[in-house]
């Protein structure tokens, strides 16, 4: 796909597109980062969904063998998988990349992705270890992407 996207629209199906956002912490002026998005197709999402799942459901499996405690962990692990395939399957846009600079220590990097796109998350520094808090730009938080086909 060729050209750029207007402000407001979603990335295609599969694609990626790039959001202005800033990087917070306490006592440091903030600083301006690049958050890639990736908009997943319906079986991406499954895939996915089932990956989170099977988690659980494995440590649940596991459980079975503790005397006592599997009538509590085996269904709460049960549970929690169901749970966390729901929630995975409904994130449609997830974070892939975030990239710039900690504004406490400078260091140029990428920081841990895979969220699913809220406005507000919290990050780690792996350099300088400070929370950092990262914010999507509200009012040009849609009006930077560019829908790419990676």
């Amino acid at each position: 796909m060729t050209g750029s996207g207007a402000a407001g629209t979603k990335p295609p199906e599969g694609g990626s597109s790039d959001l202005a956002a800033s990087l917070t912490v306490f006592g440091a002026a903030p600083r301006r980062v690049d958050v890639t998005v990736t908009r997943q197709s319906p079986g991406h999402r499954l895939g996915r969904a089932l990956k989170g799942g099977a988690v659980f459901w494995a440590v649940a499996a596991g459980c079975v063998f503790l005397p006592g405690l599997h009538f509590v962990l085996v269904p709460t692990f049960l549970v929690i998988g169901i749970a966390v395939s729901l929630r995975n399957l409904r994130d449609v846009e997830i974070v892939s990349r975030v990239r710039g600079a900690c504004p406490r220590c400078g260091l140029e990097q990428d920081f841990a992705a895979g969220n699913r796109l809220t406005p507000t998350w919290a990050l780690d520094c792996p350099a300088c270890h400070n929370s950092l808090t990262l914010t999507l730009d509200s009012a040009g938080a849609r009006a930077t992407q560019m829908p790419r086909s990676d």
